[in-house]
């Protein structure tokens, strides 16, 4: 038997950490807008085994693998621990037909406001509301979300939601429909 062969990382340049409240997928989208990749695109050149299977998925992807994880600690010197730590959605019994985001918290990240994130919380099933602002979550079509391959392209994609609903150029605000 031959020894095994391990692959020696060189850790990025910068990578952003990740915050409690944000979910797995919307960190690693972060990580992929830093570079200037979509998610899949960051995946295949660090040989990251995500398990997404359309553009959009990486936001709502699960538990990384064991290999992932170590990947992922030596590209962002994130430890195992803190990497598996970071909040995965809730599994759905059905397809995902909108997602759902705060409209007065998905810009500002009061820990950062530097960094806007997805937080976990808005891609749970069971919520309608906001925790923090007990307002009801808009929603944005799963199409549309599914079209963006990194956290800065959906939040451009939010952006232009917001300023539809609020100048008149898109439908009304769509109640929650999951």
């Amino acid at each position: 038997m031959s020894p095994m062969l391990t692959i020696e990382r060189r850790p990025l340049p910068v990578a952003p950490r990740p915050f409690e409240a944000e979910v797995l997928g919307g960190w690693i989208g972060r990580l992929a807008a830093r570079y200037r990749m979509t998610v899949p695109e960051f995946a295949a050149r660090h040989e990251l085994d995500l398990q997404i299977e359309d553009g959009g998925g990486w936001l709502t992807m699960s538990p990384l693998r064991s290999q992932s994880v170590d990947v992922l600690g030596a590209l962002t010197r994130i430890s195992r621990e803190r990497i598996m730590a970071i909040h995965v959605p809730l599994p759905l019994t059905s397809k995902r037909t909108h997602f759902c985001y705060c409209a007065r918290c998905v810009f500002l990240n009061p820990l950062d406001v530097s960094e806007p994130i997805w937080r976990w919380e808005w891609l749970d099933p069971n919520l309608s509301a906001c925790p923090q602002h007990s307002e009801e979550f808009t929603t944005v079509p799963s199409s549309r979300v599914l079209a963006c391959g990194n956290l800065a392209q959906l939040l451009q994609l939010v952006s232009r939601h917001e300023r539809d609903l609020r100048y008149g150029n898109y439908r009304s605000r769509a109640s929650v429909v999951r």
